[in-house]
């Protein structure tokens, strides 16, 4: 029996939480491992996931007294005022620290294995002797360029963990290149999907009759901080006015860009056609009846709605971000590319896909293919290895 004790600073609604999900799923249902769950604060309903937890895994909070959290929670619904942000760094946040590290070392001392799944936990594993595992999931050198400062110290954190998971060939890469000490505790495993789960939950009914319509889906996060969706809306823009396609534009997800991006579509006198669905933890019945999805993104680093897509047999268009789109679209042979930021060129695409039915046939086919990659069957055993110590600690 392996003990694996997982680690999620936040258990919300994002693509890395959604991923740990699966995980959780495929793993309890292993008689040779024994899950425990620590999340680092309790986020009360905005949890939308934690029903989904299978029931056999164990849930345990690091910190969950209300007047710890309060300001968390509503950070992520607005921004603070800055007196309620400083209150928050500098009176909260040092109790929050004491009381994770002090639970979080003794939980590790009763399993066989850390998983780190946000990589957000590094400072309180340095006097833990488990067998450690970073699962880190964006670019690198994304990260460096945004918060130099802050990459500068990733290298020195990662050195603290028996293994490093990247999520995609492009993230591993960097990683090697840029700390090349870490050599020989580098991983790479894709995000996993389950593909009858996928198709099952896309069979459920949906009370809402805009899924009949003809409509472009896109599932993401409405903040534009790594997201890109106003160049998304440009070019539905466009694809209304210069190709005259009828269909609407649906954006399933939400964030605190979603006025701004209201506005946009105002402005470009495509509101009416542009719906903003919401939030909804069963994304697939919406995909299953796109005809078309669509991806935009100035970074990523395996986005989980491309892969979902993929194994669910959806025509994809993506913008060629770092880092995910390229290897799961396999180059653009298993869905189109295009420049980041650079809307005519994703109208375009989209127009092309929509219309042009022997390259949706090539792409559909070769996807067919492509997607056993990204299917736990194959996942699994990469997993056994990364969490067993077969070698010793570099």
């Amino acid at each position: 029996m392996t003990r694996i004790l997982f680690l999620l600073s936040r258990f919300l609604d994002g693509g890395i939480d959604a991923v740990l999900l699966d995980y959780l799923r495929q793993l309890a249902q292993r008689p040779d491992y024994r899950i425990t769950l620590a999340i680092g604060l309790r986020m009360g309903s905005l949890e939308v996931f934690r029903r989904q937890i299978p029931p056999q895994v164990r849930v345990v909070y690091l910190v969950d007294k209300p007047w710890l959290t309060r300001l968390r929670r509503q950070k992520v619904r607005h921004r603070l005022p800055f007196y309620q942000k400083m209150y928050d760094e500098m009176a909260l946040s040092p109790i929050r620290r004491y009381l994770i590290g002090h639970k979080l070392r003794r939980l590790a001392s009763l399993h066989d294995v850390v998983v780190d799944f946000d990589c957000c936990h590094h400072a309180y594993l340095r006097q833990v002797t488990t067998w450690k595992v970073a699962w880190f999931h964006f670019s690198f050198k994304q990260l460096m360029q945004q918060h130099r400062r802050h990459t500068q110290r990733i290298g020195h954190h990662l050195s603290r963990y028996d293994r490093i998971v990247t999520i995609s060939q492009a993230m591993l890469d960097e990683g090697r290149e840029l700390f090349p000490w870490l050599e020989g505790r580098w991983r790479l495993i894709y995000n996993a999907k389950d593909e009858q789960l996928l198709h099952s939950r896309a069979q459920q009914p949906v009370d809402d009759a805009r899924i009949q319509a003809p409509y472009l889906l896109a599932v993401e996060r409405l903040e534009e901080s790594q997201k890109d969706l106003s160049t998304l809306i440009r070019a539905y823009s466009l694809l209304r006015t210069q190709y005259h396609r009828q269909e609407k534009l649906y954006l399933l997800g939400k964030g605190r860009d979603e006025q701004r991006l209201r506005h946009l579509a105002q402005e470009l006198h495509v509101a009416d056609d542009v719906v903003f669905l919401g939030f909804t933890a069963n994304p697939y019945p919406w995909i299953a009846h796109a005809r078309l999805m669509v991806h935009s993104a100035k970074f990523e680093g395996l986005p989980t709605v491309l892969i979902e897509s993929l194994v669910m047999g959806k025509l994809i268009v993506a913008t060629d971000c770092p880092t995910g789109p390229r290897e799961i679209l396999d180059q653009g042979r298993a869905g189109l590319l295009t420049p980041v930021g650079d809307a005519p060129a994703l109208a375009e695409a989209m127009h092309r896909l929509l219309t042009d039915t022997t390259l949706q046939d090539s792409i559909l086919a070769h996807a067919c293919q492509h997607k056993s990659r990204f299917l736990f069957q194959q996942v699994g055993r990469q997993f056994d290895e990364v969490i067993h110590p077969t070698t010793p600690r570099s």
